[in-house]
């Protein structure tokens, strides 16, 4: 008997036979995220019920020496929850709980495969808010969310998953337990271990629970949707918004909402035909219409269209949420970038411009404007045109590092963007990164080739 099936009879030592799964149904559900495709073997999926679990599998892994991946509800976009060959995948769709709510500080003891909508709707019911948002809160994990820190639709107001984690029990690589879950609003004891794990993308140790903060319900806001035409003119559309107090800040081409209304029936187009269009959700209407009449007055726009129901809000948000799901079916080569909002302007023209000329190439692109991450997806049904991705690959970052950006915003390096990183991230944090890897996860078991590796 070799070492692999040593270790899956182990298992056994650990989990209820139910929550073990090695035939090729689960196996094809769970190797991959939502970006790739990977042809890997993964020995089996396994689905721990309780912290103790996950500790007891991370130490017969590193027993074995054999690697394991942590899976949430696996929509990243960059691999950071694909298997690459034959590991231990262990799933948090059974650690899905909420385990505590304290009114006094606001705050939710969690189990990380909780689902992000899940939190907001319990958040809801007790008249507060979890305000971090994206097109696939109903299928991430809270867990998911913390190891990329994750952004979303209302980063401009509101800040990243990291800003609403107050504790977290996490095993690390080698075993041991890290738990921050105190409660204290102060606490000048160093450095928050919390931080090492935030966006680590499971390299370091694996949440076993977290404490989330949730906030003061938002006044009732409305959904403004701006067209235009000239990109030139969007920097000056920027600088008057970003003058009001707004939730949300979008922005689209023509051709993302043409695919989203090609794939879905019911969306309705309302006749829009503009080039370019910004979904802005704000909270004072009567204030925000002085911004409105600016920017029209100036004519730096062309439409705009303001909601006046929840209905007319749901369905603007549509246009905009629908973009991802609307183009995944053409595997399309995605880049999840961002500059200083002072260059967004820059990035999106010089990308139509260098795309112009390349007619095997369909370009959908669309972003955060408040923060200045742009989504670049590159579609193209011609097989020799997507063997010039990796060409194409280099001239996108080229423009994007030369407007001094980053080339991921908030989905993390994963295994897509691990060449990428190492030749234009930062070499000292890298450095830092690799010694951090060292010191939490010794034999270097937990999502292998992922981040740094």
């Amino acid at each position: 008997m070799n070492k692999t099936d040593r270790l899956f009879n182990n298992l056994s030592n650990i989990f209820d036979i139910n929550d073990i799964k090695s035939d090729s149904l689960n196996i094809e559900k769970y190797r991959n995220d939502w970006s790739t495709n990977f042809e890997s073997c993964p020995i089996a999926i396994v689905f721990p019920r309780e912290k103790k679990q996950v500790q007891e599998v991370i130490n017969l892994c590193n027993e074995f020496k054999h690697p394991l991946i942590g899976s949430g509800g696996r929509t990243g976009l960059s691999g950071g929850a694909s298997a690459l060959t034959n590991e231990l995948i262990v799933s948090f769709d059974k650690m899905n709980s909420i385990i505590d709510f304290d009114e006094s500080s606001k705050t939710v003891l969690c189990q990380p495969g909780l689902i992000t909508e899940e939190l907001q709707s319990f958040a809801n019911k007790n008249n507060l808010y979890y305000p971090v948002n994206f097109s696939s809160a109903g299928s991430s994990q809270i867990g998911g969310n913390i190891a990329t820190n994750a952004g979303g639709i209302r980063v401009i107001k509101y800040g990243l998953t990291s800003r609403y984690v107050v504790g977290m029990d996490v095993i690390s690589g080698n075993g041991e337990n890290f738990s921050s879950n105190n409660m204290l609003i102060k606490n000048a004891t160093g450095p928050n271990v919390n931080n090492f794990f935030i966006g680590s993308e499971g390299i370091f140790g694996l949440t076993t629970a977290c404490r989330m903060q949730l906030i003061k319900k938002p006044k009732e806001t409305n959904v403004v949707l701006i067209g235009f035409n000239n990109i030139n003119l969007l920097q000056d559309i920027i600088k008057t918004i970003l003058n009001y107090d707004i939730e949300a800040f979008e922005f689209f081409t023509k051709n993302a909402l043409k695919k989203v209304i090609q794939e879905f029936d019911h969306v309705d187009n309302k006749d829009l035909s503009n080039n370019y269009f910004i979904l802005v959700e704000n909270c004072n209407q009567d204030s925000f219409n002085k911004a409105l009449e600016k920017i029209y007055k100036d004519n730096l726009v062309d439409e705009i269209i303001i909601s006046t129901n929840n209905s007319q809000k749901e369905s603007i948000w549509q246009y905009r949420l629908l973009i991802s799901e609307s183009i995944s079916r053409y595997l399309p080569l995605k880049f999840d970038v961002a500059v200083p909002v002072k260059n967004i302007s820059k990035l999106i023209n010089e990308l139509e411009i260098f795309f112009k000329d390349k007619k095997s190439f369909d370009l959908v692109l669309f972003g955060h404007l408040g923060d200045g991450n742009l989504h670049v997806n590159i579609l193209s049904e011609n097989s020799e045109s997507k063997e010039k991705y990796s060409k194409i690959e280099k001239d996108i970052l080229s423009i994007v590092i030369g407007l001094n950006g980053t080339i991921s915003a908030e989905h993390g390096i994963g295994v897509n963007k691990l060449k990428a990183f190492s030749q234009y991230g930062d070499k000292s944090k890298i450095n830092l990164l690799k010694h951090l890897k060292k010191y939490f996860d010794k034999n270097k078991i937990l999502n292998p080739m992922k981040l740094v590796e």
